[in-house]
């Protein structure tokens, strides 16, 4: 049997970014070519698919997530990062280790089935879920079910949620820049400012998606960082701001990308600088399968769990490319430690309690 608690500590200790996840691809690595059951498949790009063919029909396929995310730990725990601004402060430790204690379960009991294990890289913006699926890899299998988990913690150990249909936003990363002429502020008139495009874009957008969405509270726009200028008396001649989109449906985020568009158009010309937008990955909305929700309600009793219908989450999930192939479900696995901290915090520290938890769901569906 596997020490998963080690195996979770160590994986805590060597976070790595997106398609950087080199260092935890060859540890895991270092465990699974330790049992002669799976056939391991390995990419120019890290990640690792591990296949279980020891049954007859159809695969069904269990996926975890590897990459942390560029922030500085405050955890103090015994086992804290090792990578000086870097943390898996997004509990991809606890995904990697819970698939690893799933596979050691099925291994050792010896079972009958065909099972696909994904280890993917670059969760966390840069498109890694559809990386594994453009490889090909996965079309020599027919696959009946995909499943994946993600911690949460503002939900207490033993507690599952989850909800039929759409469960997380589809996503897409966005960058507004404008690009205007600088010029000394005591001589303003000389120069083309920026900033203040950017900030009346950026001060109009709510309002106007309140203005033209009937349902508002189901799309998102908005921005995280925003740069400006390199001194205190000049007018800056550049203005960035990066940020992301969301919404439940494709048709709203579909007008909603239109909106920006117009609103950065409108403020460009009316402060007469020029603009640009970039706009990154996109994610598919998690969509979860109506008979495997219930099923999973009916499996979290049976195993004296509690389970918690969820509201649909405005967060990305790129698991969505997975579940809009096969039938999917994606649930939220409780592993709140106390302290209240919960996804992306500097002080995120899933309790290793629930890693049980989750194998033991997983295992339900197998």
């Amino acid at each position: 049997m596997l020490n998963l608690i080690k195996i979770r500590q160590d994986l805590h200790r060597i976070p790595e970014l997106a398609f950087e996840e080199y260092k935890t691809s060859h540890y895991l690595l270092d465990i699974l070519r330790k049992y002669d059951q799976l056939r391991i498949h390995t990419f120019d790009f890290p990640g690792i698919i591990v296949e279980y063919s020891a049954g007859k029909g159809d695969y069904k396929l269990f996926r975890s997530d590897m990459d942390g995310l560029p922030i500085a730990e405050e955890t103090n725990c015994d086992f804290q990062s090792d990578h000086p601004g870097k943390m898996h402060a997004c509990g991809h430790d606890m995904h990697m280790t819970t698939l690893l204690g799933l596979i050691d379960k099925v291994v050792n009991k010896d079972l009958k089935k065909n099972l696909l294990f994904v280890f993917q890289p670059a969760e966390e913006g840069k498109g890694g879920a559809r990386k594994i699926l453009d490889t090909g890899i996965l079309d020599q299998f027919r696959i009946s079910s995909a499943f994946a988990l993600h911690v949460k913690g503002d939900y207490p150990v033993g507690t599952i949620a989850s909800r039929s249909g759409i469960f997380f936003a589809n996503t897409e990363e966005i960058d507004v820049i404008f690009r205007g002429v600088s010029a000394h502020v005591a001589f303003a008139w000389k120069g083309k400012d920026a900033l203040k495009a950017g900030m009346e874009f950026y001060f109009h957008l709510d309002q106007e998606i309140r203005k033209e969405f009937l349902h508002p509270e189901n799309v998102l726009c908005k921005f995280g960082r925003m740069e400006a200028g390199r001194v205190r008396n000049a007018v800056p001649a550049g203005c960035l701001l990066e940020g992301t989109l969301r919404a439940l449906e494709d048709s709203d985020h579909k007008k909603l990308e239109k909106l920006v568009k117009l609103l950065v158009k409108e403020s460009a010309i009316a402060h007469g600088v020029e603009s640009h937008i970039d706009i990154y990955n996109y994610y598919k909305a998690v969509f979860n399968n109506d008979k495997l929700y219930n099923d999973l309600i009916t499996k979290v009793a049976a195993l004296n769990y509690q389970f918690v219908e969820s509201h649909v989450q405005m967060g990305g999930e790129d698991f969505g490319f997975f579940a809009d192939l096969y039938p999917g479900l994606l649930f939220l696995l409780g592993v709140d430690d106390g302290s209240g901290e919960d996804l992306h915090s500097s002080r995120f520290l899933p309790a290793e309690e629930a890693i049980q938890v989750g194998v033991n769901i997983f295992y339900e569906f197998i």
